[in-house]
């Protein structure tokens, strides 16, 4: 009988080890789930069915500008009616008589748009006495929620009118992929930037990962309505932001690192890899345009090794997780990055998380709440002076201790 409970004992504490090394899995694996974000995260909505039996509800995509020669400008407005799921391409061709032109929408379109002959130039990157910031989150297509956050929160009227004086508002990067509507999202910041800066305010957009990954032609995780449409209007969705279009040329003039008194704002984050190769915010800024502007001058091993390394401020995540190319970054490497670049705090998103929370005593915050999901409640961060609330969709204010 002894042998018997001997080998009880064994099976038992083999259970009880197949249980532990089981629950630590599911633990780890629930931890990614919740953390991860970009090209490994749970909520990148990538459309594996069929593409040509999507049919959504009626909608109309643009406009489209595209720069055929100096004066001369393509205009593309896609229709769909859901009736027949039919896709009906508009094509106007405009010319400039001046150095710019106010364009008025068209096919139902009620919103004007400003053309300019000459390209945009590379914004400042620098801003000191500031006295309010809010700071939005990745957007990722949802128009919708970001517009009534905005409303809520009184930075714009309910027409979008610009009502935060001369403050500044702050888009972290990642308006594409994963929502449709994305070409609005875009319009709409270029639109309040206008209105802004006639009040002496600013708006900013800096780049994020997916912005970048659509401009180098990568669109695995752009909405089902986008993949429809490229393909049925034999086109890849790339060109839609391409050197030649308004919009391409304008998030190719984007910068990626902003600083705005004495904070960073980042769409990654900052490791301490950026400290070590010496790279001011005018170079990183400097060096994306370059590789957004001339990336078939570069490989892709020069690329990965000078501007996309594993620590570089798009895709970083090492604020809070570690990966096969990187450490989770210490208190001590971040005070060495702070120091570096002159600041007390790093905003960023691109890494998901309930709430916007601070890391580190409040040296760092992470503001990717994602927009368009039941569980998770929408929201953007106020900063004055160093106070830090949340704010919400019914427009109330948690202030962060």
């Amino acid at each position: 009988m002894m042998w018997l409970r001997e080998i009880f004992l064994k099976v038992k504490r083999l259970v009880l080890l197949l249980s532990l090394l089981m629950f630590v899995y599911c633990t780890q694996a629930q931890k990614k789930k919740q953390l991860s974000s970009g090209a490994f995260s749970s909520y990148d909505k990538i459309f594996s069915g069929d593409v040509n039996k999507i049919n959504l509800p009626d909608y109309l995509d643009g406009p489209h500008f595209f720069w055929e020669e100096n004066d001369r400008v393509k205009v593309w407005y896609i229709s769909h009616k859901h009736s027949g799921n039919t896709l009906d391409l508009k094509e106007k061709i405009i010319k400039l008589k001046k150095d710019s032109l106010q364009f008025k929408g068209m096919y139902g379109d009620k919103n004007r748009y400003w053309l300019r002959k000459q390209k945009p130039e590379p914004s400042q990157s620098e801003y000191s006495g500031v006295d309010s910031v809010m700071v939005v989150g990745d957007v990722h297509g949802e128009f919708e929620t970001m517009k009534k956050l905005l409303v809520a929160n009184k930075v714009i009227n309910a027409k979008g009118g610009w009502l935060f004086g001369k403050n500044h508002l702050v888009f972290v990067g990642d308006i594409f992929d994963r929502g449709d509507q994305v070409t609005e999202a875009l319009y709409f910041i270029r639109h309040i930037s206008r209105l802004a800066r006639e009040k002496g305010g600013r708006v900013h957009l800096i780049l994020g990962n997916h912005e970048v990954m659509v401009l180098m032609n990568d669109s695995r995780y752009i909405a089902p309505k986008y993949r429809n449409l490229s393909k049925r209007l034999l086109t890849n969705y790339y060109n839609f932001f391409a050197e030649n279009a308004d919009l391409g040329r304008w998030l190719r003039s984007l910068n990626s690192v902003l600083k705005i008194n004495d904070k960073l704002f980042v769409h990654g984050g900052l490791s301490y890899d950026v400290v070590e190769k010496n790279l001011s915010i005018n170079q990183i800024n400097m060096d994306i345009r370059y590789s957004l502007l001339n990336a078939k001058s570069m490989s892709a091993k020069e690329l990965k090794s000078k501007i996309y390394f594993p620590g570089n401020p798009l895709w970083y995540r090492g604020y809070m997780m570690e990966s096969r190319y990187y450490s989770m970054i210490t208190e001590s490497e971040v005070d060495k990055v702070l120091r570096y670049y002159n600041v007390k705090q790093i905003m960023f998103g691109h890494t998901e998380l309930d709430e916007i929370s601070f890391l580190f005593q409040k040296k760092l915050c992470a503001l990717n709440v994602p927009m368009g999901y039941v569980q998770f409640r929408p929201q953007i961060l106020l900063i004055v002076g160093g106070q830090f609330y949340r704010c919400l969709l019914n427009g109330e204010k948690e202030y962060i201790k």
